[in-house]
């Protein structure tokens, strides 16, 4: 994830620069850390404790930042639409639209890819109020891939029609993702996430709303 920037302005703010900075380095090494171990052992084996030791940091410090590890993934996840929305945009605009739905996730899916939303789909949800704040994540990707789909096809004001198209398109895109996440679940129980496991089963996945083969 990029950094923020420090403090601007004519006017300079000795230590808020510096202040500012050490707050990024922290939080980044806090997800990498985490996204390390629930790689290797998995989202809900991974404890804050695990995490804070990774990343040479207190559990007091990691909680001056995420109020859980579910809040970092979906921090994390709801940090990568905007990427994904790029992603889509680059795509040929004579490209179907689950198609192009398609390739852009490869590049968050795949092995050299942000690992975020990959484990946040391949991990169980255990809590209420976790299940909720996936819900309203994957609302958030609804939306937004509804706006980038539109966009790709030079429609600046949608009639109702449009709007529904696009909206179950990437509602479909997203129920597609959780399907494979139940998938793989089950095929590799207790195992961490593996992106190269996981990316053949989002393929068979599009395959079927796609209504093309896929093996």
């Amino acid at each position: 994830m990029s950094r923020a920037p420090g403090t601007g302005g004519s006017a300079p703010q000795p230590g808020g620069g510096r202040r500012d900075r050490k707050k990024n380095e922290t939080r980044q090494a806090l997800r990498d850390a985490a996204h390390r171990l629930f790689a290797e052992k998995g989202f809900s084996r991974t404890t804050i404790d695990d995490i804070t030791e990774a990343a040479d940091v207190s559990r007091r410090t990691f909680f001056r930042y995420y109020d859980s590890k579910d809040d970092l993934l979906r921090t994390d996840v709801t940090d990568l639409l905007p990427v994904m929305q790029a992603a889509l945009r680059a795509r040929p605009a004579s490209e179907p639209p689950l198609a192009a739905i398609l390739a852009a996730l490869r590049t968050l899916i795949g092995p050299d890819g942000p690992p975020a939303l990959a484990e946040t789909m391949a991990s169980p949800v255990g809590t209420r109020r976790a299940r909720l704040s996936l819900v309203r994540v994957l609302a958030e990707w609804e939306q937004g891939i509804a706006d980038t789909l539109l966009a790709r096809e030079g429609i600046s004001t949608p009639s109702e029609e449009d709007r529904l198209r696009a909206v179950v398109t990437a509602c479909a895109a997203t129920s597609a993702l959780r399907a494979s996440a139940q998938i793989y679940r089950g095929r590799f129980p207790g195992r961490g996430l593996d992106t190269t496991r996981l990316l053949p089963i989002v393929e068979q996945a599009f395959a079927v709303l796609l209504d093309t083969p896929g093996r």
